[in-house]
């Protein structure tokens, strides 16, 4: 089997300088530079003081910055216990962006010293911390050492993607450190694949980098870069200036790592000139430096160089010495860095179908969902199924209950105690957050959890065999969350939860998103059949109206008819007796007077009802041809108003609700006349439902022009509405009279047709009542 060999740059392992340091590190970076021995001192002492004034972030901050020197220096492994400790430290005190800096140092200590299985599950956390916290920087930096460990095993194109996400992310900052970090290694990984020409390019990028940061380590190491490229290319003059500006600039900085490998390139170079003793000498120097850092890669290829040159010289048993050593180093990096070690990663039981199989068949099963109680079944049954697929300790779904304000729970295994819900209130800042993310959170220890402190009173769920009183969330256990979107609200929440602590690998989190899918398409399918269900009830309450409106019209017109019909019976008896009169001998011009009187009086009365009765249905008539025409006309807004209010008079006198319209006779503006006669009317009866008892009130209508919009007011001194529910009225099925008759369609058919027109429908504050305005275009054109 291959022996997994990583590349050259072992650099991938160092982190950024902080970009935001507390004074007192900021002023020991700079001192680090020009006298790191001191400045390892001081990193001591602010230490100690920072840990017994209780600054825990502090403490930690400082122990990355005193780890990134030390590193520097060689003496890193000093360090190991100390991180080992700060990981703990960190989770114990609930600091998620402190734990993600210490594990990406953590990472680059192991890959130091090959162990490649440790470096990958540290810089795997910090991947995931720096993702919960908003950290680009040691987001970055985890990836490229990843991408280094995917080249040292030869998947070139694994490492490159860890790569490729990493120049994404750094899209996103103005950072030279690791924009110089990341084009050397990008480099490494060109050359290791013989690509010498693009390795090349990257490695003057990276050069270039360095020096507009002004960061001597990577400018270094870029001169180092380029010469071992120029060597291999067999430009060996090129290599000897390159190398030289390397190895001297190492020296100056105290920086080991690069004079091993530095020096390991001037042995190279020196046995092309055949100059044995200096290549010898060269050689010694380099792995002395390997063993000081203890970097077992740098230390087997330096006993490979000592071996050829024992060779060399005719010392066969010091060359097999060196080639017994360079053997030990390479079977304890296979022992730590075996494919199968790695292969627990992506493990899985062979003897039964593959997760992702499973679920592809759980997505395949199609749920009928017309309800609420549908998505609850249909949840259960994928939830028991998710869990065993992923062998998971606990499912959550949260979702939007009835309310539409706090997220449900629904749990398996089921929750012990009351029900939790996620609310707007004290969970508010929590809920913000996970909606502006669309990709699963990742936490391997929930201690660490950004939002531990918000979340920690929520959960009293208590796992089986646990004894009462057992916080569940508080335990070191690991989670995944995945936020739950339909038309880009976030309607629902997953957990997937692990009692114990679990390092969740990429197959993972893929496997999540797909459980994530299948809740996301409930809440959809729920989604589009209360749209359905909105839609029908939208048709059934418009014909409600037109047939209330139909019952007030015909009681009001009745009155006017049965005027005319008695003042036409008493025009019929005098016409009757005029010819009575006139048939006679003898008529008096009295009585011919008085009968002419009567006559035209009850005339006066026909026409006059009449006139009202046909005014009635005139108004009906244009009310029923507006309510089902959407074409856009030029309205005069006053005289139209007072139509609409004219058709709804009956209905709001047997309320004893009396109206007044404070609208400008000169307002006109071009809208479609059906939907704001829907629009009028919906929010006159919603009043009448809602805002009077029996004692009456006052529905007053204004609207006034501002630049190109018209803003039209509805308002009521009646009894208003709860604060609490102003964010809901304008919901779908929302009523305050639930089983009394109440749809709760009203206000939302007002809040679409409203939006159709092009405009906006708001509450603004009012000291008595309930105020509508809506916002409309004064040249408006319906939206499909």
């Amino acid at each position: 089997m291959k022996t997994p060999q990583p590349p050259a740059d072992t650099s991938a392992d160092r982190l950024p300088p902080p970009r935001a340091k507390a004074p007192p590190l900021a002023r020991l970076a700079r001192l680090a530079k020009r006298h790191p021995g001191c400045a390892l001192r001081r990193y001591e002492k602010l230490a100690r003081r920072a840990r017994e004034a209780g600054q825990e972030a502090l403490s930690l901050d400082v122990l990355c910055a005193q780890f990134q020197l030390m590193e520097r220096m060689g003496r890193a492994l000093d360090l190991r216990e100390a991180l080992g400790l700060a990981r703990q430290r960190a989770a114990a005190t609930h600091l998620p962006l402190q734990a993600a800096g210490v594990f990406e140092a953590s990472g680059r200590l192991a890959y130091q010293t090959g162990d490649y299985f440790e470096a990958t599950a540290h810089w795997s956390r910090t991947v995931d911390l720096a993702q919960l916290v908003g950290d680009i920087p040691l987001g970055v930096a985890a990836r490229i050492g990843l991408g280094q460990i995917h080249y040292a095993l030869g998947a070139w194109e694994s490492g490159r993607r860890y790569h490729r996400e990493g120049q994404q992310l750094l899209a996103q900052a103005d950072d030279s450190y690791l924009s110089a970090k990341l084009a050397l290694n990008m480099g490494v990984g060109f050359f290791e694949c013989k690509q010498l020409a693009e390795a090349e390019q990257q490695f003057r990028l990276g050069l270039a980098e360095a020096q507009r940061g002004e960061h001597r380590e990577y400018i270094a190491e870029a001169h180092w870069q380029l010469a071992r490229t120029a060597l291999v290319q067999g430009r060996n003059d090129e290599s000897t200036r390159q190398c030289g500006t390397a190895l001297q600039m190492a020296q100056q900085l105290g920086h080991a790592w690069l004079q091993s490998v530095a020096l390991q390139t001037w042995t190279e170079l020196a046995i092309n000139r055949q100059d044995l003793p200096e290549a010898v000498q060269a050689c010694q120097r380099s792995l002395a430096q390997a063993q000081r850092i203890q970097s077992r890669h740098q230390e087997s290829q330096a006993h490979v160089q000592m071996a050829r040159l024992m060779q060399q010289q005719g010392q066969t048993g010091q060359a097999l010495q060196h080639l017994w050593q360079h053997l030990r180093l390479q079977t304890e990096i296979e022992r730590q860095s075996l494919p199968e070690r790695l292969g627990l990663l992506a493990h899985y039981d062979l003897l039964r179908k593959p997760p992702e199989e499973l679920l592809l068949d759980l997505s395949n099963k199609h749920w009928q969902i017309n309800r609420s109680e549908d998505v609850l079944t249909a949840a259960s049954a994928s939830g028991q199924m998710v869990q065993q697929i992923m062998r998971l300790d606990a499912l959550h779904f949260w979702w939007l209950g009835e309310d539409g304000e706090a997220l449900q729970l629904q749990a398996w295994p089921a929750t012990a105690g009351p029900v939790p819900q996620l609310r707007p209130g004290p969970q508010g800042r929590y809920l913000q957050w996970l909606s502006q993310r669309h990709e699963p959170q990742v936490m391997q220890d929930l201690r660490l959890h950004p939002w531990f402190e918000e979340l920690q009173p929520l959960i009293a769920r208590r796992w089986p065999g646990e004894r009462p009183g057992e916080d569940g969330f508080l335990h070191a256990h690991s989670r995944i969350e995945i936020p739950l979107f339909v038309q880009e609200r976030m309607c629902g929440l997953l957990w997937l939860d692990q009692k114990q602590a679990r390092s969740w690998t990429r197959q993972d989190v893929l496997q999540a998103s797909h459980a994530a899918k299948l809740y996301e398409r409930l809440l959809v399918a729920l989604d589009l059949a209360l749209a359905q269900r909105a839609q029908a009830e939208m048709a059934q309450e418009k014909a409600q109206l037109m047939s209330r409106i139909m019952a007030s019209v015909a009681h009001e017109v009745n009155t006017p008819i049965g005027v005319a019909v008695t003042a036409a019976s008493s025009l019929s008896d005098s016409a009757a007796a005029l010819i009575q009169a006139l048939s006679g001998d003898r008529v008096s011009r009295r009585e011919l007077q008085e009968l002419a009187q009567a006559m035209g009086g009850n005339a006066d009365l026909v026409a006059r009802n009449l006139e009202r009765a046909a005014a009635l249905i005139g108004n009906f008539k244009q009310v029923a041809v507006d309510q089902g025409s959407e074409q856009v006309q030029a309205i005069h807004l006053q005289a139209y108003v007072q139509g609409v209010l004219d058709i709804l008079r009956p209905v709001l006198q047997r309320a004893r609700v009396q109206t007044r319209v404070d609208i400008a006779p000169d307002i006109q503006a071009r809208l479609a006349a059906g939907p704001l006669t829907q629009i009028l009317s919906n929010l006159v009866m919603n009043s009448l439902c809602h805002a009077f008892e029996a004692e009456g009130g006052l529905i007053q209508i204004g609207a006034w022009v501002q630049g190109d919009s018209l803003l039209l007011e509805v308002a009521d001194n009646g009894r208003g509405i709860a604060e609490a529910m102003r964010s809901r009225i304008f919901d779908p099925f929302f009523t305050t009279k639930r089983g009394q008759g109440g749809s709760g369609l009203g206000l939302y058919i007002v809040q679409s047709l409203t939006q159709r027109l092009g405009g906006s429908v708001s509450l603004p504050a009012s000291e008595q009542g309930l105020c509508v305005r809506l916002c409309l275009p004064l040249q408006a054109s319906m939206e499909e």
